[in-house]
């Protein structure tokens, strides 16, 4: 009952100040990760400028005309558009067996455009007509320019579909807003490590010595009251993007456990450094878990420099990456475990000088 009623009391404190609290920890970080996804994404793919496509080309038929039309997509009016690059191919172009015969007999026989990376939707698309027309152009040659065989090549592609092999990779979006959740996170740890040496918490911790309440359950109630906390301004971060379809889209409860991970996290950090260091260090230190995600710029460019994995936060990141992914952090159990292993070991330190401080009582 008393830990429902402190962490009551905490909440109350967080609603007091709503507006701050949601435009500091939420709507700050969401305009960020919006405007920088933006602004990746316009870099990423003028739609007014064709990027150059690296290409291979299978020829499955070699004959004359596959050889006709190898010579024309490696010609000068092309290379605007294609370099044939069989080592840094981006798509492969596959000539099938039977080509020649089906040109001549004025019957379609499909090439397949297979994409290798994503991207490049402008230019495959522009490559895709262009070999359209080439081959409209073949099939009215062919007939003579009849009537009745221009009827029938009308509205006749040679390429079908374009056949997409690259594998998922994240939007700007999905890179950002996963990103900036290491911000989020930093944020909160530097205010809670920064609120514990605020003198009306020196003060209230003076006082506990003396109530009935050990110095460990206060211990143990402030850090559930703070994992909810967390837990909330994590939740209405991830819900924005969600609800409106940007990032966060896969399944629920994985979500939901980064979620809790990431609070658990932020406390058991804030608790450590508060329970081993006074204020002058303790600052510092929250100072610098605040400074490493922008330090090694991963939190505002989803890449980041060395010094990124330097920073608690990079662990976080990488699983709501995934996430992102592919809905789900399985093919990354190593880092959650890892950033499980963190939170018990800093938590259980503090518990332990907690227990050991003169204050401290035995937890019953």
């Amino acid at each position: 009952m008393k830990l429902f009623y402190y962490t009551k009391a905490t909440l109350k404190g967080m609603v007091s100040n709503v507006a701050i609290t949601v435009v500091y920890f939420i709507l700050f970080p969401v305009l960020l990760a919006g405007l920088m996804g933006f602004f990746q994404n316009s870099l990423h793919e003028n739609p007014l400028k064709l990027n150059t496509l690296k290409l291979s080309i299978i020829d499955n038929d070699r004959s004359n005309m596959s050889e006709t039309l190898i010579s024309f997509l490696k010609s000068e009016d092309m290379k605007e558009l294609i370099d044939i690059n069989e080592e840094e191919k981006q798509i492969e172009i596959v000539i099938p067996k039977g080509y020649e015969e089906s040109i001549i007999s004025l019957k379609r026989d499909e090439i397949k455009i297979n994409t290798l990376k994503e991207g490049l939707i402008n230019s495959t698309n522009t490559l895709k007509i262009i070999l359209d027309k080439y081959h409209q152009g073949l099939y009215l040659s062919m007939s003579g320019n009849s009537s009745e065989e221009l009827a029938n090549i009308t509205g006749k592609n040679i390429i079908e579909n374009i056949n997409i092999n690259a594998k998922k990779t994240s939007s700007s979006y999905e890179v950002l807003s996963s990103s900036m959740i290491a911000f989020v996170i930093s944020m909160l740890i530097f205010s809670l490590i920064q609120g514990n040496y605020a003198e009306i918490s020196v003060n209230l911790d003076k006082r506990i010595s003396s109530t009935p309440i050990s110095k460990c359950k206060y211990f143990y109630y402030d850090s559930f009251a703070l994992l909810i906390y967390s837990i909330i301004i994590l939740l209405g971060y991830v819900l924005f993007f969600r609800i409106l379809g940007i990032s966060f889209t896969g399944r629920l409860l994985p979500l939901i456990t980064l979620i809790l991970i990431s609070a658990i996290l932020i406390v058991s950090i804030s608790k450590f450094v508060y329970e081993l260091f006074g204020p002058l260090y303790g600052k510092v230190i929250g100072a610098l878990v605040f400074s490493l995600p922008i330090i090694g710029m991963e939190a505002f460019t989803g890449e980041g420099n060395a010094l990124k994995i330097l920073a608690p936060t990079h662990y976080i990141t990488k699983l709501f990456n995934v996430y992102n992914l592919n809905g789900n952090f399985n093919s990354n159990i190593k880092d959650l475990v890892f950033v499980v292993i963190l939170s018990a070991v800093l938590f259980s330190i503090a518990n332990i000088k907690v227990i050991l401080s003169k204050g401290g009582r035995r937890c019953v």
